[in-house]
């Protein structure tokens, strides 16, 4: 009993910290905002100890230069989705209003493509780092470009902060005693021998995870294109073969939650084997469960050419009600002491107060010594692999939000059935026709995903895009049920 204690309490504890942590320091937010001279308005998806280290950071570091005691106000809705919710309700309410802003200073956190969509409606406003640090920029210590991926747009109106892959997240102990080998790629999370044992996030709810499936599947596009497949076959055979992988997962999952940080958690306590994450939430539970000899049961890979490195940024909404402070939050996240806070070891230097953020600067110029003896994840190195995925937008930056909901309808929604399915399949070893039958896309190929699916899904008619999903919903179900019974009917006759 007290080595079962032993062995979850590395994860308990550490959640127990992050939770409560809120609640503790209750008391201390009140009185500095109470004190403070200054407000920033912040609206983010960034969890509690990002919050807590960079607004005491930047407080610290503000009122040095300026004099002026600032307090950062968080506001956190919950993910990327619930921000954008948040997001145009306000700006729909200013322009009725004719407001000029919506009482918000700055966007912190979350992905590129969350960005590109407030910049595209003309919500943020030019940043003046651009102008402060232009050296960081034409030196290429802030690259515009990387893998494939956008650091920052010609607008200057939004910037990357720090870097982030997507990978797999898995429990030695539950390995060996599955007598599994370890993933390195997204394939095996596919693996027969995984069945039952996959945690995953829903799409819908998490960009982060929704961006790893897009990795996945242009994975196997990129695939197609290095056998010299044309372009637009490629497109469509590599499309359909990540969607099957898609579907072997899902089968795969024990569940769907809407919380990403939730896989991690369960692949820690071992009520999964593994899992998709993000790359921090990954080296966030390893470092949690490191034993005295360095060892830890979680370990986080990056697949082999699965991911590329974009970027979390940071913006400033048009209007903001504290205009100045703002640009200055913005100058403090791209100084050494701003970016070594991402992923400096606590108790050094430039290091967090209160635990490793275990995220990765995006100034290129960190990535040696003096710098880099203090961090963290040293050893990864993230500009020296970038080059093994190269993003490439055109082929599935405008599949992105419909991907979404077809993984939704193909593996969530159909959930029970798919899984159903996948274990006749495996019992029966694969039949071709009931396997066929299974991996039957068509509704949502590459194009119809484009001509179809995208535009229902932008028409802004809710009935429709209520019928559309429906429709692929029962689909999915009535194929997975097909793909059961013959199955079955396959294993019943190898019996006789």
């Amino acid at each position: 009993m007290k080595g079962a204690w032993k062995k979850y309490l590395g994860v308990f504890l550490p959640m127990a910290v992050v939770i409560a942590a809120p609640i503790i320091l209750r008391d201390d937010d009140a009185a500095a905002m109470n004190q403070a001279e200054l407000r920033l308005e912040v609206i983010t998806p960034h969890n509690e100890l990002i919050r807590r280290e960079f607004g005491e950071a930047f407080s610290r570091w503000y009122e040095k230069k300026h004099g002026e005691s600032v307090y950062v106000n968080w506001r956190t809705p919950g993910g990327t989705s619930e921000i954008k919710r948040v997001l145009d309700s306000r700006f729909k309410a200013a322009e009725k209003n004719k407001s000029e802003g919506i009482g918000l200073d700055l966007f912190f956190g979350g992905g590129v493509y969350d960005f590109k969509g407030q910049a595209k409606a003309g919500r943020f406003q030019k940043l003046d780092v651009f102008e402060n640090e232009i050296e960081l920029f034409e030196s290429g210590t802030i690259p515009e470009i990387q893998s494939g991926e956008s650091y920052y747009p010609r607008e200057y109106d939004w910037l990357g902060t720090c870097l982030s892959s997507f990978g797999i997240c898995y429990n030695l102990d539950s390995l060996e005693r599955l007598d599994l080998a370890a993933p390195t790629t997204w394939d095996d999370l596919g693996r027969p021998g995984f069945q039952k044992g996959i945690a995953l996030a829903d799409p819908t709810k998490s960009g982060s995870v929704a961006k790893a499936f897009e990795m996945l599947v242009q994975q196997k596009i990129h695939a197609q294109l290095a056998v010299n497949l044309p372009r637009k076959e490629a497109c469509a055979k590599g499309w359909v073969e990540g969607l099957n992988l898609i579907q072997r997962i899902g089968a795969n999952a024990r569940y769907f939650t809407d919380g990403a940080s939730k896989v991690p958690h369960d692949v820690a306590q071992g009520n999964a084997i593994a899992g998709m994450c993000i790359d921090f939430f990954g080296r966030s539970f390893n470092e949690a469960l490191k034993e005295e000899d360095g060892s830890s049961r979680l370990k986080f890979i990056s697949p082999v050419g699965g991911t590329s490195y974009s970027v979390d940024p940071v913006a400033i909404f048009k209007g903001a009600p504290n205009l100045t402070v703002a640009q200055e939050f913005v100058n403090f996240i791209f100084t050494k002491e701003g970016q070594m806070l991402w992923n400096a070891r606590p108790g050094t230097k430039m290091g967090p107060k209160i635990r490793g953020l275990r995220r990765l600067p995006v100034r290129k110029d960190l990535y040696q010594e003096p710098y880099l003896s203090d961090m963290v994840d040293a050893a990864v190195m993230p500009y020296e692999v970038a080059s093994e995925f190269i993003y490439d937008y055109d082929l599935t930056g405008r599949h992105f939000t419909p991907l979404r909901n077809i993984i939704r309808a193909m593996c969530i929604d159909s959930h029970e059935e798919m899984k159903a399915a996948w274990a006749a399949l495996i019992r029966a070893d694969f039949p071709p026709e009931a396997t066929a039958k299974f991996y039957d896309v068509s509704p949502v190929g590459y194009e119809i995903t484009l001509s179809e699916i995208k535009v229902a899904l932008k028409s802004g008619d809710k009935i429709a895009v209520v019928r559309m999903m429906n429709d692929l919903g029962a689909h999915f179900r009535g194929n997975y049920r097909e793909a059961e019974r013959m199955a079955l009917m396959t294993e019943k006759g190898d019996s006789k």
